[in-house]
């Protein structure tokens, strides 16, 4: 993985039954922000448990990755699916950038990626993490 401080922890998988607890809260949480979010935290309980998806534990917050291949190249993308922080603010995004693309590259993907409806994130990783808008999805709720 990325080389840092003696002092730099990085965020390592973890096993999703021990991390439950707190991790079902911050489901909970990103829930609430976003009403256009499908899953429930047991549907991300079992991605995990199952092995479609990895939990990703540091003391200050965790990520939920998953691997996804393009249907037409077979290229494949880390897509940084669920990321919540104990502290908004703490540049995550950047502290662990270089180690996430390791991570993504370990798995042999060629692109790594993120998701949100979040305006600030979305600034943050353009403008300090160096990602760039590759794809903007909006529509409309018919049912109601």
């Amino acid at each position: 993985m990325s080389e840092g401080s003696a002092a730099t922890v990085y965020p390592h998988v973890a096993n999703i039954r021990q991390e439950w607890d707190w991790v079902k809260d911050g489901l909970e949480e990103i829930l609430s922000l976003d009403p256009n979010l499908t899953w429930r935290p047991e549907d991300i309980y079992a991605s995990v448990l199952s092995g479609e998806s990895h939990l990703w534990v540091h003391p200050d917050f965790f990520n939920v990755t998953t691997v996804e291949a393009d249907h037409f190249t077979g290229d494949k993308t880390l897509l940084l699916w669920i990321s919540w922080a104990k502290r908004r603010g703490g540049a995550n995004a950047v502290t662990y950038a270089k180690f996430y693309e390791d991570v993504a590259r370990q798995f042999g993907c060629q692109f790594i990626s993120t998701k949100s409806v979040q305006m600030p994130a979305v600034e943050y990783a353009t403008e300090k993490v160096g990602w760039e808008i590759t794809e903007i999805t909006f529509g409309k709720d018919l049912r109601g």
